[in-house]
């Protein structure tokens, strides 16, 4: 339903409480034999109570309150309560016929209980009024930044997204270029196979979310490309049973991947990689497990799983585990997504 639609049904509480106070001073000063003059005594005293809540609602909050004119939204408050809306119920009560007052009942205890009814009545709708105007500002400012955290997001997002996509297409590039010197006609199959991740990566990242299937299928086309370089392709495991169809955010596991080939040597026979999808009860279940070579005299996991943690908490805020731990020579990834919640 359109935001402005809300906002005005909003006002209907606020309308019927009016009425339903003018229409309590009504019956209890006309009788019973006269309800076309109770009608009108509602209709009458519901419009005064109404502009009281629209003087504080429209006026006074916005013009004097909320600008820290403190006193003089004080002053302005109470000659309005105190003086002018009780005037002005007086004056259309006897236009109208509701009550007829005599010179000498002016100052009679009559007046001064309809004076102070027009006060209370005057006071609670302006402080309605008051109040209203704070929960509609509310409202409106949780809209607001709500929508400046959805932009911060995806500004994050997309900036951590750039920061990953060259490192896969460089690293790509690399081994088709050892591959043309070796064989050309793999070469021309693994070029066809990044032209497909150059698709992914240009057209598919700036969505949202997308098929697990279709991650799936990106990452073992980024395998078959990493696998040319290797002596021994078989080290490499990769088992997926995912049968269901879920959407996730582009580029959330080729990260961990990444980085079990950049740690690991898997041309030497005591070094593998292992790849794992899985499902369970709407959760999806990730595990990278890679062997650690130890030629090398730096295995910071980097920036990368830096930026992808970052990502994860921001797209799934309290509805993830992410475990990265060594134990002995290996590097162990788990990652557990709580779709339901996600």
């Amino acid at each position: 339903m359109d935001k402005r639609i809300i906002l005005s049904l909003m006002h209907l509480p606020v309308w019927m409480v009016a009425i339903f106070i003018a229409y309590f001073f009504s019956v209890d000063d006309m009788p019973v034999s006269q309800p076309h003059y109770v009608v009108l005594s509602t209709f009458t005293f519901a419009s005064c109570f109404l502009g009281s809540f629209y003087v504080f609602y429209s006026f006074f909050v916005p013009r004097f309150l909320e600008k820290g004119k403190f006193c003089t939204f004080g002053i302005y408050s109470l000659l309005f309560i105190t003086i002018c809306m009780p005037a002005i119920m007086l004056i259309l009560a006897q236009a109208t016929g509701i009550t007829t007052l005599n010179t000498s009942e002016i100052f009679t205890g009559k007046v001064l209980a309809q004076w102070i009814g027009s006060v209370v009545g005057a006071l609670f709708c302006g402080c309605l009024g008051l109040l209203f105007r704070f929960m509609i500002d509310w409202f409106k400012n949780l809209h607001l930044k709500r929508e400046i955290e959805n932009i911060k997001l995806q500004s994050e997002l997309d900036a951590i997204k750039s920061k990953l996509n060259p490192h896969l297409l460089f690293n790509t590039l690399n081994n088709i270029d050892t591959l043309i010197q070796i064989d050309p006609e793999k070469a021309s199959v693994a070029l066809s196979k990044l032209s497909d991740l150059l698709r992914y990566v240009i057209y598919e990242t700036k969505n949202e979310n997308i098929s697990i299937r279709n991650e799936i299928d990106t990452i073992l086309k980024y395998i078959d490309i990493e696998k040319i370089r290797l002596i021994n392709p078989e080290h490499i495991s990769f088992t997926n049973t995912i049968t269901s169809d879920y959407m996730v955010p582009p580029m959330i596991f080729m990260p961990f991947i990444e980085n079990g080939f950049k740690h690991s040597n898997l041309n030497e026979s005591d070094q593998r990689l292992s790849i794992e999808f899985s499902e369970c009860n709407h959760e999806l279940f990730f595990k990278c497990i890679n062997t650690i070579n130890t030629k090398r005299t730096h295995t910071n996991p980097g920036v990368g799983l830096q930026l992808v943690r970052k990502r994860l908490d921001l797209l799934y805020p309290h509805s993830h585990k992410l475990e990265i731990h060594r134990q002995g020579n290996q590097y162990i990834v788990s990652l557990k997504i709580d779709l339901h919640h996600g």
